[in-house]
């Protein structure tokens, strides 16, 4: 007896859920209506009423037929004056209404493919500007890829969709009062009778759209590494290690166990939803044979009913049952859509942390006394312990620092915090003792010019891949060559055909592949060409060979003049070019000097020097 209660709580839980999520469904339609407004206002205005009047011409259209019908049972009576008059003008007027409507039908083709490529874009834009506003911790969050990808799954239709359901709910409800107009003139309970026969395919389209959205959304862990072996097994970037290692099968195997994995469930879903609808429309059908009989009775007993009216009656409710389907398929498909859209209306409903405050401090230009790092703590999401854990340092202006330590200690961290692409968790970074949180973090990245370790890639021109350094004068060929000669990059890229229009990478036609090396010293001269007072060398030279390292080194000084200086460095060939080194173990500053007074307290500093020094002699 116990277990009913609880059977009778699921349901109502159910129950409240299944409302809750058709709130939610039309609570999110103004949103969607709101970007068609945005992306193409004259779409939204045109398609509505024009798909009324085309809704509004099937009916008109059957009722022409049966008059042209009726003046046809005249004529073959004997009637002709009567007849032929009335079979011309309807005729006539039938074949005009056919004639609109496949007019309209092209205009509104037409408008609704332009709308779906406005709205496309449109939606595309904001997942794009959205993933480009938040913050870099967003992007090192599993549930943020999944967010991402299932906002990127929806853009291709779900939108515009919904606007389709709608456009073409509008457009069938019309034409189903028309119908109903004319059933209800042999009887008015025939309205209810055909509604509430078509409620059970409306409650079977929605039952297994909400249990489609539920499996796909599930799925998206999954999903996102089926996507991610396909591209270890198709980009040019990995396939040299997968050939070697002879991982293409075992990777395949794996992709195709997690695609028969979704397969069999996504099997069972179609199965169980194509046995309702069959039910769903076995009950129209025989509703509708129910009707076709009364009709039959109707025209053989009562005399004003004629044979074109049997044909307008039968008609119409054969034409109104598939427009309440149709109706129905709108209504569910719409809030099977609305499910899905959720998931892109969750994105971009995410907020960056890391913002302009609401009256920013003026960025000091050029820095004056310098950068503090003060008992500064950070966490990366998700990880266990702190990476940095109380690190206090002071970079003066305009010197030149080197941070070291072995890998995994923090250094790149102390970067990403110096660039406020995170911002710490305990603690504070100072600029001339104004707190880093007070600026615009935009007017004050304008300041850093960075190489990172793990530099971009940019699968376009050799101009543009140092352009975009300092946006504003990518065009200035002259300054673009002067930051090539420093890094040693120009000597490269002009060898090339394309020479500066030459598109880096092979991901194009006619692309041309760099060694690491070079791609290294593109990314060095995109630093140089941002030309920015606060510059960061994070491993500069870990992909250039002896000479091309020493050929940077040597110009080192002229690099540097004038800047405040950060390299980060496991190379102590380098490192002891800066006039204070810091070194960094677990997550804190245990040493900092020049190289002369490190080498002197013969510590951690003395020993990763004279272990690197040791292996080249």
């Amino acid at each position: 007896m116990a277990a009913s209660p609880a059977r009778d709580e699921r349901r109502k839980r159910s129950y409240r859920e299944l409302v809750r999520e058709w709130g939610l469904a039309f609570q999110q339609t103004p949103r969607v209506v709101a970007m068609i407004w945005r992306a193409w206002p004259p779409g939204l205005i045109l398609m509505l009423p024009l798909t009324i009047l085309i809704g509004s011409l099937p009916a008109l259209s059957l009722y022409f037929l049966k008059k042209v019908i009726d003046g046809v049972t005249l004529w073959l009576a004997g009637n002709a004056e009567a007849g032929r008059p009335e079979v011309i003008l309807f005729a006539l007027l039938g074949f005009s209404a056919l004639i609109l409507q496949r007019g309209l039908d092209q205009i509104l083709v037409v408008l609704q493919k332009t709308a779906e490529a406005r709205l496309r874009r449109h939606v595309q834009t904001q997942i794009m500007r959205h993933s480009v506003g938040m913050d870099v911790s967003f992007f090192e969050t599993p549930n943020f890829y999944d967010k991402l990808q299932r906002a990127q799954r929806e853009i291709g239709y779900r939108p515009f969709a919904i606007i389709m359901s709608l456009v073409q709910g509008a457009r069938d409800l019309t034409t189903l009062m028309g119908y109903l107009v004319v059933i209800m003139t042999l009887g008015w309970w025939l309205a209810p009778y055909l509604l509430l026969t078509s409620l059970p395919s409306l409650i079977v389209q929605a039952k297994f759209g909400r249990q489609g959205w539920m499996l796909i959304s599930g799925w998206t862990p999954q999903e996102r590494l089926m996507w991610y072996i396909h591209s270890l097994l198709t980009s040019n970037r990995d396939i040299k290690e997968v050939k070697l290692f002879g991982l293409g099968e075992h990777l395949l195997d794996r992709w195709q166990s997690l695609f028969w994995q979704y397969y069999h469930q996504n099997k069972r879903l179609v199965r169980r939803r194509a046995l309702c609808e069959f039910g769903a429309v076995l009950v129209g059908t025989i509703a509708y044979a129910g009707f076709y009989a009364y009709a039959i009775y109707c025209t053989l007993t009562i005399p004003s009913v004629t044979i074109g009216s049997l044909i307008l009656y039968t008609q119409s409710m054969e034409r109104a049952t598939g427009s309440v389907s149709a109706i129905m398929r709108s209504i569910a498909t719409f809030y099977e859509n609305n499910l899905y859209i959720g998931n892109l209306f969750e994105f971009l409903s995410q907020r960056p942390l890391i913002v302009a405050p609401k009256r920013p401090t003026v960025v000091p230009k050029p820095v004056r006394q310098g950068i503090r790092f003060e008992e500064v703590c950070f966490r990366y999401p998700g990880a266990a312990e702190d990476v940095l854990a109380g690190v206090s340092l002071e970079i003066p202006a305009g010197r030149r620092v080197a941070i070291v330590g072995e890998n995994g200690v923090g250094k790149t961290t102390l970067v990403k915090l110096l660039a406020r692409l995170h911002d710490p968790q305990h603690g504070r970074i100072t600029i001339d003792g104004i707190d880093l949180r007070q600026f615009d973090p935009n007017d004050w990245q304008q300041q850093i010019a960075i190489t990172f370790q793990d530099f971009a890639h940019y699968a376009m021109t050799a101009r543009e891949n140092i352009g975009f350094g300092r946006l504003q004068h990518m065009e200035d060929m002259e300054r673009i060559r002067a930051a090539a000669d420093l890094s040693g990059a120009r000597e490269c890229i002009e060898r090339m055909e394309n020479s500066w229009d030459t598109v880096l990478g092979k991901i194009f036609d006619e692309g041309q592949e760099l060694s690491i090396g070079e791609w290294q010293k593109v990314a060095l001269a995109r630093a140089f060409f941002r030309d920015a007072p606060i510059l960061v060398l994070d491993e500069p030279t870990a992909s250039l060979d002896a000479k091309q390292e020493y050929e940077i080194f040597r110009r080192f000084n002229q690099l540097t003049a004038g800047k405040t200086t950060v390299l980060i460095s496991h190379r102590f060939s380098s490192v002891r070019m800066a006039e204070r080194i810091f070194v960094i173990e677990k997550g804190r500053v245990t040493e900092q000097g020049s190289h002369e007074e490190l080498m002197a307290i013969n510590n951690r500093y003395a020993e990763l020097f004279l272990r690197q020094a040791a292996a080249y002699r």
